[in-house]
């Protein structure tokens, strides 16, 4: 849902934009080989309007200028209204969804109000840590070179850690985690936590994550 609502964001912006400016419409519209329409803009304007319709936007057409100015002014209006609809039908959708969102929230407002906090500070702190401890790993392994000498021990997380903690995460009831990085140290770092025995049931009771929490894997999803 949040990868969807997101792609959508710039077509929905872009037309949005189009209706507002009108330029497109106007071709569009006097482009349009339908009777209705054309009866409808050259009501009581000269009788060459609707055969020259097609040809308004480019100012090509024997139609006095200020009846051609009326018409284009009618669909740029028109255009313009249409624009704003979008625009109120997309706000008030917003507000719809976040709203059925946060009433069938399993989380009450002020865990999320904490769950976005520490999903932010663990965000911060990671790229602090990834930093530093790639400067270290760094100035290690350039020192081993130029002094040519064995290097000294760093721990640094295996493979299968960096992919486990690299997954999306997935809402459990069950078990307390805010993140994919908290569950991980919780159950592989933590052989006599209260979570280790109850690892395999966190797999098991996850389902798809609810609305409110689309914040906890924004960042991996911004990579």
């Amino acid at each position: 849902m949040q990868l969807t609502t997101t792609a959508m964001v710039a077509p929905v912006s872009w037309i949005a934009v189009a209706l507002l400016n009108g330029n497109y419409f106007e071709c569009a519209r006097t482009g349009l080989n339908v009777t209705l329409f054309k009866d409808h803009l050259c009501l009581g304007k000269d009788p060459v309007c609707q055969r020259e319709l097609y040809r308004f936007p480019c100012g090509k057409s024997s139609v006095p200028p200020t009846e051609r100015e009326d018409v284009l002014a009618i669909i740029r209006a028109e255009s313009q209204v249409l624009g704003w609809l979008l625009i109120a039908s997309i706000m008030i959708a917003a507000l719809l969804l976040t709203c059925v969102a946060r009433c069938r929230s399993p989380i009450s407002y002020v865990q999320l109000k904490f769950w976005q906090v520490y999903a932010q500070k663990e965000n911060e702190l990671l790229d602090k840590y990834t930093a530093e401890h790639a400067q270290k790993l760094a100035e290690r392994n350039l020192m081993s070179f130029f002094q040519q000498k064995p290097p000294e021990a760093i721990v640094t997380p295996d493979r299968q850690a960096w992919e486990k903690i690299s997954s999306f995460f997935r809402f459990s009831r069950k078990n307390q985690h805010y993140s994919i990085l908290h569950k991980y140290v919780e159950t592989n770092l933590s052989p006599t936590g209260p979570h280790r025995n109850s690892a395999a049931l966190s797999e098991a009771g996850d389902f798809t994550n609810p609305t409110v929490l689309s914040f906890v894997d924004e960042g991996r999803v911004m990579l």
